[in-house]
Formats: C-alpha cells, sequence, structure tokens
C-alpha cells in the first residue's frame, strides 16, 4: 500500500498544472503538506495510512498485518490534530471538507 490516502489531491495538483494554474496547485499541495510529511514516515507511515483511510470511510479497518505498526493514543491524537488542521487549511482555499468520523 504506497501512495498517499488522499490520491485525489495529487490528480487535482497535476491537473491544476496542467491548466497553468500552478500557484493554485502549490497552494493546494502545501494544505496537504503536513500531512504527507507525517504519512511518510519510515515504521509507522503504513498505519497512518491505513489510520486516514479508514476514518475517510474507504477502509472498514486499519489493522497492519504482523509484524506491521500500530498506532498508540498519541499516535491517534497527532493524527486527529493533523486532520483539523487540514480542513481548516482547505477552508481557507475555498476547498471541500472531509469528514473524518467514519
Amino acid at each position: 500500500m504506497t501512495g498517499f490516502a488522499f490520491a485525489e489531491m495529487m490528480v487535482q495538483v497535476c491537473e491544476l498544472h496542467a491548466n497553468g494554474k500552478p500557484e493554485e496547485a502549490e497552494d493546494l499541495f502545501d494544505a496537504y503538506l503536513p500531512l504527507v510529511r507525517h504519512e511518510q514516515q519510515i515504521g509507522i507511515g503504513l498505519a497512518l495510512r491505513k489510520e486516514v483511510l479508514r476514518r475517510r470511510g474507504v477502509i472498514s479497518s486499519a489493522a497492519t498485518r504482523k509484524p506491521g505498526p500500530a498506532l498508540d493514543g498519541n499516535d491517534e491524537a497527532e493524527l486527529s490534530a493533523l486532520l483539523v488542521r487540514l480542513n481548516r487549511n482547505l477552508e481557507a482555499l475555498g476547498k471541500a471538507t472531509y469528514d473524518f468520523s467514519a
């Protein structure tokens, strides 16, 4: 499971660039950047990505196969804060936000 939990953002960034809107593309990417960096951590990244996908309702379980990583309470809290920050950044850009209550 490689990539990023928001593949649609990456598509939008490419489309904006292709349509001659590089600054808008960069602003959109920047809105997600804290989460991109957090999710790319060696060791725990897969567990973070799967938890975001679970919260988005894309998958039903964020469990990883052993000996895969698992999130603890601190990881969950940090991820929640980053998702709140993402929605705040998207709202500031006039973009649709996400419901992470799944």
